[in-house]
């Protein structure tokens, strides 16, 4: 399953496995790439909301 979300100049790309339980996070953010791995949904959502992004439909 793939997830992503949006902000101001910022995108979230979060990837699970197989069970959906673990995820794998891309950060892109003004031209920078933080990546993130082992997380869960709700780890996902939070960061978003951090980053004041909303859920690509």
């Amino acid at each position: 399953m793939i997830r992503k979300y949006s902000g101001d100049k910022k995108s979230i790309e979060a990837r699970s496995n197989d069970n959906g339980k673990t995820w794998s996070v891309k950060l892109f953010d003004t031209g920078r790439l933080t990546e993130y791995s082992g997380g869960t949904l709700a780890e996902v959502d939070a960061l978003a909301e951090k980053h004041r992004m909303k859920l690509d439909r």
